[in-house]
């Protein structure tokens, strides 16, 4: 599986196990299981980046910013899923699960760097 995953502080720290169950060869983790909690989100995009790791994330506030500075600086990121709170509510644990099940299954086998997609 090249997909890899990082649940960032937005999303329950039960998604990552769930998606393991799932998918026993698919490399997610929560930020909450890693040394990456409460890194200033360029810094994190950078890390993730490096280790070729997706962030999912309900941040599209200030991630989205970060995003596009990276690649007007001619940097790359390791792609971005943005989860839409209106859609999904954050208490809404089995629709995300549901939805990045769906992710996984269609793109487990795909790039994602430079890429951002929407739950």
């Amino acid at each position: 599986m090249k997909f890899k995953l990082l649940l960032d502080e937005h999303i329950n720290d039960q998604v990552a196990p769930a998606l393991r169950r799932k998918f026993p060869s698919l490399d997610v983790v929560s930020i909450y299981e890693t040394h990456l909690a409460g890194l200033p989100d360029p810094t994190l995009l950078e890390v993730l980046d490096v280790e070729r790791r997706t962030l999912v994330t309900r941040d599209v506030n200030s991630i989205p910013a970060y995003v596009n500075a990276r690649m007007r600086d001619g940097l790359t990121h390791a792609g971005v899923i943005f989860v839409d709170s209106k859609r999904l509510k954050q208490t809404d644990l089995k629709g995300l699960i549901r939805r990045l099940v769906e992710v996984v299954e269609k793109y487990v086998d795909e790039d994602w760097t430079c890429r951002s997609g929407w739950l």
